[in-house]
């Protein structure tokens, strides 16, 4: 089992089997760096759900479920396997779940390459420093994948090495504490090793800050808090990170992690229309996120009740204007939606001007471009972010609160600050905690958050949030039934230690 593998069967009179010297197989492919960072940058690339399944598999896993985020006319319409997460109705046979653990595992195997056979090369063949680094790196990427599983599944099949035989290749289901733990292992291990930050050049791969995100992440989805307290206060701690000054930029491809001048992205997935290895880095995002009086397929829109989340604080009169700059409510509103506002801009005419007068429906603004809307036909170059800071002063303040370890306001008001809003007058910490709650709602709009935050805040609050959604289907929701994905019946079919 290799990144490159070729069987060769020509024979001469002899019948010997002959191979051409200059061939990559399994036995000489692990010779050089070269050849290490080729099979590292395979491993980045499966973070990518593909051409279409990036939209169309990983936002539906990820977003469909939660409260604020609804399947839109084109999927209603055409896709039922989508419509499903939106309906809270997801079989074990679902297509779009099964592409999704699929393609988590494709990655886990990707990275279990690079660690076991890098781990293996001699100095003669890479540097101990690129060594550190690759495996590092490969490790995060490993823990990401485990991790991203078992966010959507109460039990995973942990693959923490590379199998090196066929009967290796089915294991049981792990439990979710033995997973956590080779989750934090992973983390653990790759900020051990990792660079804070990286050469220009470099920009966007794994980094020391991104691996205790993660691990502090971990954390706080175990309800671990004194353990996330110190984790994220690591990341903290780095001064490497701070939010950027226009929201709106982290998601219209203006301000990305690449870019030198973003120091709030802390890892996400990459896009490009320049060639990479013969091809473009690109998925189909334009016309999913785009409502269809946009020209788009509207494959997801925004609910109603995240519009009301969102108008839920507006500004006195005598801030809003020319002078101040400032628009009726909380500045997130005007860079994650289109909404029936006069102070929202959709590239250069109204909301009216676009969706009809009189219309109240909110569509998606996160994930089109800044300055034009269809650059390149359906394809999109905007990247993804998977962690920003603001997600890590937030899950830092979170963790504070429930645990009493320290004053969580200054974090949540950093956050607050940035919307041009003023400090919150949460006092106690029932009314901090429910600050947080808002503002990760309003921050984290269509960033695969929402549902998975419900689901860590308890049963009451996630029906209550979901059954009250508005959606269609949202009266199917069972906590019991629907916190959880089922593992997909092909992994069943295949793996003889799963019932």
């Amino acid at each position: 089992m290799s990144v490159l593998a070729l069987t060769f069967t020509g024979c001469d009179e002899d019948d010997l089997i002959k191979e051409s010297p200059d061939q990559l197989n399994s036995s000489n492919y692990w010779e050089s760096e070269t050849n290490a960072n080729l099979a590292l940058t395979t491993a980045y690339q499966r973070l990518s759900g593909g051409t279409w399944s990036h939209t169309e598999v990983n936002y539906v896993v990820e977003n469909f479920r939660s409260d604020m985020t609804k399947a839109g006319a084109d999927v209603v319409a055409n896709y039922p396997d989508q419509n499903a997460f939106s309906t809270y109705s997801v079989a074990d046979n679902n297509t779009r779940m099964q592409t999704y653990w699929n393609k988590s595992y494709d990655g886990i195997a990707a990275t279990n390459q690079v660690i076991h056979n890098v781990s293996l090369m001699s100095e003669d063949q890479i540097s101990s420093n690129a060594k550190t680094r690759i495996i590092a790196e490969a490790k995060f990427l490993r823990g990401y994948f485990h991790f991203r599983l078992l966010m959507n599944w109460e039990q995973i099949v942990v693959f923490d090495f590379l199998p090196q035989s066929g009967d290796q290749l089915a294991q049981p289901l792990s439990t979710r504490e033995e997973a956590w733990t080779a989750i934090e292992k992973d983390f653990s291990e790759a900020a051990a090793d990792l660079t804070i930050n990286h050469a220009d050049a470099d920009r966007g791969r794994a980094t020391k800050g991104a691996a205790l995100a993660f691990l502090g992440k971990s954390h706080l989805n175990q309800l671990d808090w004194a353990s996330a307290v110190t984790t994220l206060g690591e990341v903290i701690g780095l001064n490497e990170y701070e939010l950027s000054a226009d929201f709106s930029s982290l998601f219209d491809g203006s301000n990305e992690a690449t870019n030198v001048f973003n120091d709030e992205t802390i890892f996400d997935v990459a896009y490009t229309f320049n060639e990479v290895n013969g091809g473009n880095v690109i998925y189909a995002g334009i016309p999913n996120f785009a409502a269809s009086e946009m020209g788009g397929w509207e494959a997801m829109l925004p609910t109603q009740r995240l519009l009301s989340e969102l108008k839920s604080e507006g500004r006195a009169s005598s801030e809003i204007g020319a002078v101040t700059g400032l628009n009726k409510y909380d500045d997130r509103s005007y860079g994650s939606i289109f909404f029936n506002d006069d102070d929202v801009d959709i590239y250069g005419d109204t909301y009216e001007g676009w969706f009809g007068v009189g219309n109240t429906k909110p569509g998606w603004k996160k994930y089109l471009h800044r300055d034009e809307l269809y650059p390149n036909s359906w394809r999109s170059d905007i990247n993804t972010p998977l962690i920003r800071y603001a997600d890590v002063l937030l899950m830092y303040a979170e963790a504070l609160n429930e645990s009493g370890l320290g004053d969580p306001i200054p974090f949540i008001d950093e956050v607050r600050a940035r919307a041009f809003l003023p400090a919150t007058t949460a006092g106690n910490q029932q009314e901090i905690r429910e600050q947080i709650m808002h503002e990760r709602a309003v921050e984290f709009a269509l960033e695969g958050q929402r549902f998975y935050d419900l689901r860590r805040w308890g049963n009451a609050i996630m029906t209550d949030a979901i059954l009250n959604s508005g959606k269609t289907g949202a009266n199917n929701f069972v906590f019991e039934d629907d916190a959880f994905l089922p593992i997909p019946a092909s992994e069943k079919l295949n793996n003889p230690h799963i019932d």
